[in-house]
């Protein structure tokens, strides 16, 4: 009888650590996943700062100020920061923000895994201009290659945002 209840401890154990091993491994890597992309939507919807500012007011299209900018910021996040910069993935709302003069803010970022690599987020932007402000949701799908890096951003929308920029 004891060594029946043996064996059934022992196996209870082994599969507590079974269960435990499986059940922590994914959520790691999640985890990591959700913080680059947490980060990366901070960082593109806040501001623009007094450094992206000072870079965005040197002369041509990508002085050396706002490459320095980018590398700084977002060149540990993505796997190829000049093609995010061509593709609009980067700065592209801080841009019509700083050409309009409006600040941004998030207020609320929500990532939910889809699959593998990919996750859909919603980001609640506050934004303001003349002491104005209101808010605009901005949803897309974020991918990120096997290194956790965010490769491309897709099917976008940003509630109308950069139009009410234009303004």
């Amino acid at each position: 009888m004891k060594k029946i209840m043996g064996i059934t401890m022992n196996l209870f154990v082994l599969a507590s650590v079974f269960v435990l091993a499986v059940g922590c491994s994914s959520p790691k890597e999640s985890d990591e996943n959700v913080k680059t992309i947490q980060t990366f939507l901070e960082k593109e919807f806040t501001g623009p700062n007094d450094e992206l500012t000072y870079a965005l007011e040197q002369d041509g299209a990508f002085p050396p100020e706002l490459e320095e900018y980018v590398v700084e910021n977002y060149k540990p996040l993505v796997m190829n920061w000049e093609d995010m910069i061509n593709t609009n993935h980067i700065l592209f709302f801080q841009r019509f923000a700083y050409e309009n003069g409006y600040q941004l803010k998030p207020t609320n970022i929500d990532i939910q895994k889809d699959q593998d690599h990919t996750y859909d987020y919603e980001v609640e932007v506050k934004y303001r201009k003349d002491g104005q402000t209101d808010t605009a949701a901005i949803t897309a799908r974020i991918n990120l290659n096997d290194d956790g890096k965010i490769v491309t951003i897709r099917n976008m929308n940003d509630d109308g945002l950069v139009e009410i920029m234009e303004q």
